[in-house]
């Protein structure tokens, strides 16, 4: 059994001012991507699911199962990704930054700032049956900064996110895709059960659940180019 993930970051058309156009996809880029898939034989899950069949719990997988998350909590995945999943009956899980919850991408100093999903909006979608996840308290590079602080990030951030969610929050994108081994272990103390990171090939089952892999999905990213991937990382297989 191997698990997909991919990792989107803002569904929307671009505007003059982008600097950074690979952290987008265009809607209409977004729904071929899905509709694709799902032709493929892909159906999505959540981390727990996946989770849970690692631990050899009593969990049923699909024979494709697939991962669809978004980093940062943009409000474009509210008003634009998230109307077509539900169409398709696709899931999805966001990851959250804690401390800029209703606030703007602080984080990216040459990007002009893009508003976040508020907290309002946050517990409307989990009700709507979006995941929710961390993505680190104020989107630091977690490897690049002193462990204690590291830790602080990481700890903060699931307890802020389980009070507004009020469930446990035990999944965490590294900000940045930025980890190491400690930072990994540091994860583990903080009290989640996973974390993903960019970069991505195939995850297996016996994949260190803290460096779960994602498959970054761009502009440029056709509906061949990610079937060609999938194809060439043994995730699909001929029609």
């Amino acid at each position: 059994m191997k698990l997909t993930i991919l990792m989107y970051h803002k569904i929307a058309e671009l505007t003059r001012d982008v600097r950074n156009p690979g952290n987008y996809v265009t809607p209409v880029q977004f729904e071929h991507h899905m509709e694709a898939l799902l032709s493929w034989g892909y159906r999505t899950i959540g981390f727990e699911q996946w989770l849970d069949y690692r631990d050899d719990r009593t969990a049923i997988l699909p024979d494709k199962p697939l991962i669809v998350t978004f980093d940062d909590g943009y409000t474009c995945f509210d008003r634009t990704a998230w109307p077509i999943l539900r169409a398709l009956h696709m899931g999805a899980t966001v990851f959250l930054v804690a401390g800029q919850i209703g606030g703007t991408n602080a984080w990216d100093r040459d990007e002009e700032p893009e508003r976040l999903l508020s907290a309002a909006r946050i517990r409307a979608l989990q009700a709507d049956g979006v995941h929710f996840a961390s993505h680190g308290m104020n989107h630091l590079p977690l490897a690049r900064i002193p462990p204690a602080q590291a830790l602080d990030e990481l700890t903060k951030s699931r307890a802020s996110l389980s009070e507004l969610l009020q469930r446990d929050v035990d999944v965490l994108a590294y900000p940045f895709s930025n980890q190491s081994r400690a930072v990994r272990e540091l994860a583990r103390q903080a009290g989640y059960r996973a974390a993903v990171r960019g970069q991505g090939h195939m995850n297996w089952k016996h994949t260190d659940p803290f460096g779960l892999r994602r498959i970054k999905m761009e502009l440029t990213t056709t509906v061949a180019d990610l079937r060609r991937k999938l194809f060439r990382e043994r995730y699909l297989y001929p029609l």
